[in-house]
Parts: structure tokens; C-alpha cells; sequence
């Protein structure tokens, strides 16, 4: 996977990185043509504990150029990169739907997202309404262009 230096901040800002999964982020940064000593050091761990990647991490972000960003921020940016996924490889939306509403409460509810966070309930209204499943993914589609 390419190494994206906003996609990457938002992630580690809603702990959407597990410990374990820390090194790959630093093997697409080296690929990337990042380096540096933290990055080597946390590119070199085995399946990592949280205390192992704390020890490094900070050095490491440095080096790949990694800041803190708020949350409402971290989850636009994911939303923004996954719509933009789902329109551009004409994906079946509704299979993110529930990602969008996790996203949302991983955020803290920011007002901007309210539209992409409720849409989980949304759906579940039309389909109890009777509305086709074509329909649904139509209108979900309609609305994720508007976001």
C-alpha cells in the first residue's frame, strides 16, 4: 500500500492501528523513501505490544513527518478517502455504511459528519419502510456525492 502521511495521522488519531500492524505502516514508509532510525527500529518489530511501539513511535512519527491531529479532522479525512473509493470503484455502498457510523462515534459525533454517521439508521428505516434494496443503495450513492 502507498504510504499516506494525512490517511496515516487520521488513523493513529481514532486508534484505528492496532499495535501490531505499526511496522507495516513503517515498511510503506521506507518504501516510500521515508528513513530514519525510529522508522528502521519500528519497521524491525515482531508482531509489537503497545509498549513496545510507544517506546519508538514518537521518534519514528517525527521521521515520517506524523503530527497529532483532532478527531472530528481524522475521521473527515478517512471519510472523504473512503467515499472517494467507493464512487471512483463503483463499490456497493452499504457494506461501509456502518464503518461511516463507526467513524462518527470514534470522533465523538463531530456536527459535520452527522449525515455520513446516521446513515446505518437511515437505511435500516428505508428497508423497514420497504424500500427496494436497489433503491437504498441508489440514495445512499446520491448522498455520498453530496458529502
Amino acid at each position: 500500500m502507498i504510504f499516506d502521511r494525512k490517511i496515516v495521522e487520521a488513523e493513529i488519531a481514532l486508534g484505528l492501528i492496532a499495535s501490531a500492524d505499526m511496522p507495516k505502516v513503517a515498511w510503506d514508509a521506507l518504501e516510500a523513501g521515508l528513513d530514519g532510525p525510529g522508522i528502521r527500529r519500528l519497521a524491525a518489530l515482531e508482531k509489537p505490544t503497545f509498549f513496545e511501539v510507544r517506546d519508538i513511535f514518537d521518534r519514528a512519527a517525527t521521521e515520517m513527518g506524523i503530527s497529532s491531529i483532532a478527531l472530528d479532522e481524522a475521521a473527515k479525512r478517512i471519510v472523504k478517502q473512503r467515499i472517494s473509493e467507493i464512487l471512483t470503484n463503483g463499490e456497493d455502498p452499504l457494506p461501509h455504511i456502518k464503518f461511516f457510523e463507526h467513524l462518527w462515534t470514534k470522533a465523538e459525533y463531530p456536527h459535520e459528519l452527522r449525515d455520513i454517521g446516521t446513515l446505518y439508521d437511515d437505511v435500516y428505516i428505508a428497508q423497514i419502510a420497504g424500500e427496494s434494496e436497489d433503491e437504498i443503495k441508489k440514495w445512499v450513492l446520491e448522498k455520498l456525492k453530496t458529502i
